[in-house]
């Protein structure tokens, strides 16, 4: 089979080959584009790409003049997808191998259709009152409250989603390297629609943590009624432990109990039981 069979043997390139009256001429060309979608046949995702540049293929167009240009595979697509929606949030903390769940087509177990249903209620707008939710390592908080969370930001909702040790981690850098860049970042947790506080009580308590950047965004969310949700490892007694004590094991306790009030206040408790799903994942 000589190039030119090869090129109208290829259901792609034929359609174009049709409307280009100086095929003979672009031999050449097509035979580079070819070659270069023959690398994509068979593979099963980016990790096995080929190409040059991973994802990325060359395609043909046709418009009056024949014009070789890049094209994005489907896995590649797939993935700027995902990072289109993270990209949405007004913070975010999410695992990009958790950015293309959803509430409205996830996966849950008997242990998890409750907090599954909770979470519809606030999706659908049937309840504006967030959620404390605790449970063990590896039950599915995380899981189930990143699926509402990419559920909202598709709804247009202003969405901030904190992994709790590492936000205070960067507030602390921050106030050494660049204090003007702390009071933005907790403007958007205060004013957020929907905020998601994951693993809270993970940190280390300091009076700066306690009192200066989470009271302060949730004393301003208590006030406006906006929309917080927590994930924790802890029932909110051991949290008011947590808050009680800094890192220096200095104790004051009524600002522990000014802060676990208003999470309670903002929140409906909801105990999440079930089994260490990371560890079945791998087992």
């Amino acid at each position: 089979m000589n190039q030119k069979e090869l090129i109208l043997n290829d259901e792609h390139l034929s359609r174009i080959a049709k409307c280009d009256p100086l095929v003979d001429e672009h031999i050449a060309t097509y035979m580079h584009v070819l070659d270069s979608r023959k690398k994509c046949e068979g593979c099963e995702g980016l990790n096995e790409c080929c190409q040059l540049s991973r994802g990325e293929r060359l395609d043909l167009v046709y418009d009056g003049v024949l014009i070789e240009q890049i094209e994005y595979c489907d896995y590649a697509l797939q993935v700027k997808k995902k990072e289109s929606l993270l990209q949405k949030y007004l913070y975010c903390d999410v695992p990009k191998e958790l950015s293309s769940l959803d509430l409205n087509n996830i996966s849950y177990t008997e242990d998890q259709k409750g907090l599954y249903l909770e979470l519809a209620k606030i999706l659908h707008g049937l309840s504006d009152k967030g959620l404390y939710i605790c449970g063990d390592l590896g039950v599915g908080k995380t899981y189930l409250c990143t699926a509402l969370a990419n559920s909202l930001v598709k709804q247009g909702k202003k969405v901030a989603f904190v992994k709790v040790s590492n936000f205070f981690n960067q507030m602390k850098s921050d106030l050494s390297n660049n204090p003007e860049g702390i009071d933005p970042k907790i403007n958007i947790l205060k004013k957020a629609d929907y905020l998601f506080l994951d693993d809270i009580g993970s940190e280390t308590v300091s009076e700066f943590v306690r009192d200066d950047i989470l009271f302060r965004i949730l004393d301003y969310r208590l006030e406006n009624r906006l929309t917080t949700i927590f994930t924790s490892n802890l029932n909110t007694e051991d949290l008011l432990k947590h808050y009680q004590y800094d890192r220096k094991e200095k104790s004051n306790l009524m600002n522990a109990r000014r802060l676990v009030e208003r999470i309670e206040i903002l929140s409906d408790n909801f105990v999440l039981s079930g089994t260490n799903m990371r560890r079945i994942d791998n087992a």
